[in-house]
């Protein structure tokens, strides 16, 4: 249970950051969907002391919501450069 969701929560993470930087590419938005979806379950899984299965604590869950956020934020940050 715990797996499925970091799963949900790191691709809405990516989903809600394509949706706040305004990305309409489809490889964009999938990209960070991913990144999302990494970040949340690296820190996550990790906050639960690499259980995959069962339940999952709050200190991980809201660890993960925070990562999968701070890394989408560092990846525009980093990523997306446009000239005006």
């Amino acid at each position: 249970m715990a797996l499925l969701l970091l799963f949900v929560v790191g691709v809405s993470a990516g989903w809600f950051a394509s949706i706040v930087a305004r990305t309409e590419a489809a490889g964009s938005i999938l990209r960070q969907m991913v990144v999302g979806l990494i970040a949340s379950l690296a820190v996550g899984l990790f906050m639960n002391s690499w259980t995959m299965l069962g339940s999952i604590s709050w200190a991980a869950f809201g660890s993960a919501i925070a990562a999968a956020a701070a890394i989408l934020v560092l990846y525009h940050a980093v990523f997306t450069r446009r000239a005006y």
